[in-house]
């Protein structure tokens, strides 16, 4: 339920939209690896056009409901969908979209 009182304000789905679009040239990356940690806070705020409050808020809503992860690297901070959380909300909608199906059988 977390999840979905998590997507109830469209500044938290578009902050989804970001992270779901790295790598992208803001993608801060680990210069040992290469692996990518994710969009910075900075980035995050000028893509939203919020104050660092209200995107700040809105991180940490996601971040409860754990469809983000924080990657901390140094001082720094770096956003980045969190996979299993994403699967979550996948597996919950797909069991919505189910017994919407078999609802539908049962009045038509």
């Amino acid at each position: 339920m977390q999840r979905f009182k998590a997507l109830a304000d469209p500044a938290r789905v578009r902050l989804l939209r970001i992270l779901a679009e790295l790598p992208d040239e803001h993608t801060v990356r680990d210069p040992r690896c290469g692996t990518a940690l994710g969009a910075c806070f900075c980035h995050l705020t000028e893509r939203l056009g919020l104050s660092a409050p209200t995107v700040s808020h809105h991180l940490k809503i996601l971040r409860e409901a754990g469809l983000i992860e924080v990657v901390r690297a140094g001082r720094w901070s770096y956003y980045r969908l969190h996979p299993a959380g994403i699967e979550g909300l996948l597996h919950d909608l797909d069991y919505l979209k189910q017994a919407h199906k078999a609802l539908k059988l049962e009045v038509g």
